[in-house]
């Protein structure tokens, strides 16, 4: 039985797909008062203005009501481990003390990343020139039509390649997506400038399968290209090193005998590391230390949590590809008990349509066993078997014969896990998919699904009763997130789930957990931008809340979205649209979802608009009730002076300023085109 039903009402549905809602009795953290728990919503009517509100108890049973238009001083609260966190309390102090202390810490933080990322930029590096002619030669023998996000990717690494330091980029983009055409352009314009290239790749199955590829889209060219892994014989890795050290080698492609100590580059330009995520700390330092003078570019699928917190914090370039670069279907995804009868029906549903399956098994002791019972009871299929223990000519062979179709399945371990690309192998069963990580589950789906038929994955539980929580939680997000591009939102949740001491190290989890990752991450960002700014850092804590107070009935009525968690949800979004066109967007996914906007909603969504465009000119606070109002500037705000002071002179009966306060008094026929008309002026004085 799946973990998620599927649900009648596409609504839930849609519901289950985000992380936008809080769960009842999830620890959350206000900025302003601290941790509690999260108690659901309720609804006040306060001289006919009608406001929803969400609950969070503290120690002691104290209960703080937030509205919805607050909702981003509120965050969920996630620590390194499965702590037992104490709540805090409304009537002491102790939560502004804590914050104090962790302020300068955070502060030695910021400035340490920014002084390791800051080495990069004043490194003299190798700036690349760029044959337009011989490049765009390279680029006509690619044989599909790039996409949008292919395309900027491409531009941005090249801008970074021509730059005087370091290029260290990651491109982010769905298996199947495009990384590697992005890898090979960069590759060309290295070798074009007589700089040798390093591909490090993290199984051996990858590596051949790279030296194939460029091997092929490079066979015009006269440059030298060799491959290193644990396959490559004594005499053999011996004579490439020689090569590389003389400049004989241009192109190198391995696992991680390429970082031995042993090999020494002529003229190294350029590193290309494949799905990162795969190499182990150790390995990262060797990288870092060796290769801190030349261009890296990182290709990923589902970046690690360090990784993407770097990224988004801005110490790393960061390039997205969400479009596929061909019409491909997304991979249908199951969660099963399993069961040899399913098996068995799968299987040969695959080879019915003239298809192939990875069966993945992962425990070498066991997998001969595995086969047999498979064989006995599938005998209409013909089984392989491929693992990492498997010498390098049995597996060559048994690659090379599951390629060309003499067999219908593959039975194999991780190996298979990333990279491989068999265009007819559209079904992939993993069996005790709960022993993986959610990274590794995302990779292993990638695997199927790169024809035009329609992939699919199933993922086996021997017993759901008995899985961890953890577990049960990968299992639902892979199973939630199954359209294509979806591996930065996994990383993110990711991220949420793996734990702090990954991203900073063990040293720092005791303050974030006092504090919870997310606003640590925010406060983080806040005291980076301020030293990038070299401002004074008097409080890193983020000041989101402009006041305004329009005095209106703002919510998403219960009889518009009856569902509480839905209606939560888009209070979230709502409250953390950064712009004006991500707004629009929220708008018109609820409209379509629900309906027109009753006018409650529309007063909602006009209060985001006037928050988002205050917080452009400089507003510090709006007041607003009945016909009259007031709006104060901040000292450093973008106010057009003389249309404002223009517009005062000339409409003496609805603008007066007095005491720093720009008073105005107008007749409205209802709060709506009151604040409509809130928005105008202000729009009118952000378009001057």
């Amino acid at each position: 039985m799946n973990i998620i039903k599927k649900k009648k009402n596409t609504l839930i549905s849609y519901f289950k797909k985000e992380k936008d809602c809080f769960i009842r009795n999830q620890l959350i953290v206000h900025i302003k008062y601290g941790i509690g728990r999260y108690a659901g919503l309720c609804t006040f009517n306060t001289k006919n203005i009608i406001n929803e509100y969400i609950i969070i108890i503290y120690a002691n049973n104290e209960k703080l009501y937030v509205p919805i238009t607050s909702l981003s001083l509120v965050n969920p609260y996630h620590n390194s481990k499965d702590l037992k966190i104490p709540l805090n309390s409304l009537s002491d102090d102790r939560w502004n003390k804590n914050k104090k202390k962790i302020e300068k810490k955070i502060n030695d933080i910021a400035v340490y990343l920014l002084e390791i990322y800051s080495q990069r930029l004043i490194t003299p590096g190798f700036s690349f020139l760029i044959d337009k002619n011989q490049y765009q030669n390279f680029c006509n023998n690619f044989p599909f039509t790039l996409t949008q996000d292919q395309n900027r990717s491409i531009q941005e690494v090249l801008k970074d390649m021509t730059k005087p330091y370091p290029m260290d980029r990651l491109i982010c983009g769905d298996v199947g997506f495009g990384k590697t055409e992005i890898a090979m352009r960069a590759v060309f314009i290295a070798l074009n400038n007589k700089k040798q290239v390093a591909i490090l790749v993290p199984t051996t199955l990858l590596a051949q399968q790279h030296f194939y590829n460029f091997q092929y889209r490079f066979k015009k060219y006269v440059y030298k290209i060799k491959l290193l892994t644990r396959l490559t014989i004594k005499k053999k890795e011996e004579k490439i090193k020689k090569k590389i050290k003389n400049g004989d080698i241009n192109l190198l492609i391995g696992t991680h005998k390429i970082l031995s100590n042993q090999i020494e580059w002529k003229n190294l330009g350029l590193l290309i590391i494949d799905e990162e995520h795969r190499f182990g700390v150790s390995h990262k330092e060797i990288i870092k230390k060796r290769y801190l003078f030349i261009d890296v570019l990182t290709l990923t699928a589902t970046p690690i949590p360090r990784t993407l917190h770097f990224s988004l914090l801005g110490l790393r370039d960061l390039s997205i590809i969400s479009q596929p670069i061909q019409k491909r279907l997304p991979v249908k995804t199951f969660l099963e008990t399993y069961e040899l009868k399913k098996v068995r029906d799968i299987i040969l549903k695959e080879i019915k349509r003239n298809g192939q399956v990875y069966y993945l098994f992962n425990s070498v002791k066991k997998i001969n066993e595995k086969i047999k019972i498979l064989s006995d009871f599938i005998p209409e299929a013909k089984f392989c078997i491929s693992h990492g223990k498997m010498s390098g000519k049995d597996l060559n062979t048994i690659m090379r014969d599951f390629f060309i179709k003499r067999y219908h399945v593959l039975v194999c371990t991780t190996i298979i896990d990333t990279g491989l690309d068999i265009s007819n192998v559209n079904t992939i069963i993993v069996e005790n998919a709960d022993k993986f990580g959610l990274s590794q589950l995302h990779q292993l789906r990638g695997r199927v699904g790169r024809s035009k038929k329609q992939a699919y994955a199933w993922f086996f539980i021997s017993n759901f009763k008995y899985i961890t929580i953890n577990a049960k939680k990968r299992l639902e997000i892979i199973y939630a997130l199954q359209k294509l591009g979806s591996g930065l939102t996994l990383s993110e949740y990711d991220y949420d789930m793996r734990g702090v001491g990954e991203i900073f190290g063990n040293v720092q989890s005791g303050h974030i957990n006092s504090i919870g990752l997310h606003l640590y991450t925010e406060i983080l960002s806040n005291a980076i931008k301020n030293i990038k700014k070299n401002k004074k850092i008097n409080n890193i804590y983020p000041s989101k809340d402009i006041k305004i107070k329009l005095n209106a009935s703002m919510l998403l009525p219960e009889s518009y979205i009856s569902n509480i968690n839905v209606r939560l949800s888009f209070y979230r979004k709502i409250t953390h649209a950064k712009n004006i066109k991500e707004l629009k967007k929220i708008k018109i996914n609820l409209c379509f979802l629900f309906g027109i906007l009753p006018t409650y909603a529309k007063n909602l969504f006009l209060l985001h608009s006037i928050r988002i465009i205050a917080h452009d000119l400089g507003v510090k606070k709006i007041v607003s009730k009945s016909n009259i109002g007031y709006i104060i500037f901040s000292k450093k705000n973008t106010i057009d002076i003389d249309y404002l002071s223009f517009n005062i002179i000339s409409n003496p009966k609805i603008w007066k300023l007095y005491k720093k306060k720009l008073y105005f008094t107008r007749i409205f026929l209802n709060d709506y085109k009151r604040l409509q008309w809130i928005w105008n002026f202000l729009n009118k004085l952000k378009k001057l």
